[in-house]
């Protein structure tokens, strides 16, 4: 036998609980843990028959009121209504248990959970609200035994069959559900950055490098950014989101990049789905080097910086493309400007540098001695017990011997340029979780990188990590295990529900309103189609045929180069190759040319000037000309 009022208390302590739990996370210490000291009182005082009565729970509940009301305040207004509703709901489960309390448990653990929507709704909140919507389903219906007889009680068939049927109502609105998905309103989530700022930690990469501010630094894994891209070389898993090229007094800061010629990236080209997180950066990170972003609207800098030009404050999606290279080829830069030092410097750090700057070496050599130089100090990263004070980068090198990426990029880029050897900082991310099953790339905040370029005369910016000459430097991870299909379903929940907005409903719907009005045929035309459909197919794919779109113009000419090309160098032609690399393997000089002038156009989402176009088919004419 199965009492009513048990399994009706059983079920609310229940209901209670999955109001709270996603909730927990962003209430105050106070309703934090008084929700569940309630919850436990409450057990203990039912299995024992009793309860709170009304002349303690009524004043009790009005002192909470205004214990909590006096933090309120127009910034606070939903932290101290979750606090309430937790609290009250508490309050309620040492009640009596009647109808009406029960009934308002269930309203209050409703309002709970709805309040965690305010602050984030993840793969998980589903869960939570079908458990709830679950739970409520048998709730309800227990309580209509419980209203008519408190004391009754169940065999275990009729348990069973009650349970099992009050258990399918949920289960059969699902389709319902489903279907009006796609049709009611909806708002970016959550709701309350509509209202206030986003809760918690901001992701996004920081444009001020300042060696020595703090002595530690918190390691948090809040994700950044996935990106759904095939798999690369561990070495090569750099994210490029902001270059930082100047400094005030002694931080490096991002200042307007001088008129450098237009930077031309080579390498194997790899395409990215990236799906960042809300965050206040406007730097949109991309593999190194990125070559052009779309699917946002930004700007792009001729260093391989693109901004958006909207705050990242809802879930976006853009499509990068990248070419996996250590090497930014330019014709010229101003080298005054990356040459430039900070206020403060020490003897010790300029003395190194001067003893580089020995005359009759080269670039390639001082930049090699410098590398012998870190190995050998024997530096180890370390997140923790970072030098400070008045010469954080002569302790560096020097005393304490122990720093971050921070710390390795300044001293190095530093020395390059005491020198003579232009440099700079790339801020983004170093590493990623590959998750298998879902094809993506997960990076986060702990994975935060610096890094140096240095340029060289006739090369480029040559991308330089000092980190990898650390003791103890940490590499990127493999995603495994359960996390992996966690991470999976929040990320598929995110392309499927979160970035499903408004505006994509509306295009749903003039979609669909297009298709209705193209389907207002004549009478009688539907039968004439089927008799003459045997005769329509063939005259309608020969007429496709025939009027197919003609290939673009940079699609002309790039088959024909690739026709010339093969028949220059019979059989070495592979399929699927690119144009840089295949450029890089041939060293064919109209072919380079070729590449520089149509690289620059379409790697930067434009079509071919009338110019270019002209240029593009001189090169053609000599290089068909050369191999006759």
């Amino acid at each position: 036998m199965v009492r009513i009022d048990l399994l009706l208390s059983g079920l609310t302590a229940c209901i209670a609980l999955v109001g709270y739990l996603p909730l927990q996370a962003y209430l105050d210490p106070f309703a934090r843990y008084f929700f569940p000291v309630a919850l436990v009182a409450a057990s203990l005082l039912h299995l024992r028959g009793r309860a709170l009565p009304p002349r303690l729970l009524t004043p009790g509940s009005i002192l909470l009121f205004l214990y909590l009301a006096s933090g309120f305040s127009m910034s606070r207004l939903v932290p101290v209504t979750a606090d309430l509703l937790v609290v009250f709901l508490g309050v309620r489960l040492l009640g009596e248990r009647t109808a009406r309390n029960y009934l308002q448990a269930f309203a209050l653990s409703l309002f709970c959970l709805a309040a965690s929507s305010l602050y984030e709704i993840s793969a998980q909140f589903l869960i939570y609200l079908f458990s709830l919507l679950l739970l409520l389903a048998v709730a309800l219906v227990l309580l209509t035994f419980h209203a008519d007889d408190p004391a009754s009680v169940l065999t275990g068939t009729e348990a069973r069959k009650v349970l099992g049927v009050a258990a399918l109502l949920p289960v059969a609105s699902l389709p319902l559900l489903i279907f009006f998905f796609f049709f009611l309103p909806r708002t970016q989530f959550p709701i309350w950055n509509f209202m206030n700022a986003p809760v918690g930690k901001k992701t996004g990469v920081s444009d001020t490098v300042q060696p020595g501010s703090a002595q530690a630094v918190a390691e948090v894994k809040g994700v950044v950014l996935r990106a759904v891209a095939p798999k690369v070389p561990e070495e090569k898993l750099y994210w490029r989101a902001v270059v930082l090229n100047a400094f005030r007094e002694d931080a490096w800061v991002r200042e307007a990049v001088p008129a450098d010629t237009p930077a031309l990236v080579g390498g194997q080209t790899v395409l990215q789905e990236i799906y960042p997180e809300r965050s206040d950066t406007p730097y949109l990170p991309a593999l190194n080097v990125p070559r052009s972003v779309t699917g946002l609207r930004n700007d792009e800098a001729s260093d391989g910086v693109f901004k958006t030009r909207r705050p990242l404050d809802k879930k976006v999606r853009y499509l990068a493309g990248s070419g996996l290279t250590g090497t930014v080829q330019v014709r010229g830069i101003d080298r005054a400007f990356y040459l430039r030092l900070p206020a403060h410097i020490s003897r010790r750090i300029v003395s190194q540098g001067r003893a580089l700057a020995q005359p009759g070496r080269s670039a390639e050599d001082k930049m090699r001695a410098l590398e012998s130089f870190f190995r050998g100090q024997r530096i180890t990263y370390s997140n923790t017990g970072l030098p400070v004070g008045g010469d954080p980068l002569g302790s560096f090198l020097f005393d304490k011997k122990r720093g971050n990426c921070e710390y390795f990029a300044s001293s190095y880029a530093i020395l390059l340029r005491l020198s003579g050897i232009p440099s700079r900082l790339v801020g983004g991310y170093r590493g990623g979780s590959y998750n298998a099953m879902g094809g993506y790339y997960l990076v986060t905040e702990d994975m935060a990188h610096v890094w140096v370029e240095a340029y060289l005369d006739g090369v480029g910016w040559r991308t330089v990590d000092p980190s990898a000459w650390a003791l103890g430097a940490v590499r990127g991870t493999q995603a495994h295990g359960l996390s992996m299909y966690i991470d999976m379903a929040g990320f598929y929940w995110d392309k499927a529900v979160v970035t499903y907005d408004l505006d994509k409903q509306l295009a749903l719907v003039r979609n669909a309103g297009d298709k209705a009005r193209d389907l207002r045929l004549p009478r009688g035309f539907g039968r004439g189609v089927l008799l003459a459909l045997p005769a329509l197919v063939p005259l309608a794919l020969w007429v496709l045929w025939r009027r197919r779109r003609p290939p673009s113009i940079e699609a002309r000419l790039l088959q024909r180069m690739l026709r010339i090309l093969a028949r220059r160098y019979p059989g070495e032609i592979q399929g699927g190759e690119g144009l840089f690399e295949l450029s890089a393997r041939l060293h064919d000089p109209h072919l380079a040319r070729f590449v520089a002038v149509y690289g620059s156009a379409l790697y930067h989402d434009r079509p071919l000037t009338r110019g270019e176009a002209a240029q593009l088919r001189e090169i053609l004419r000599e290089a068909s000309q050369d191999g006759s």
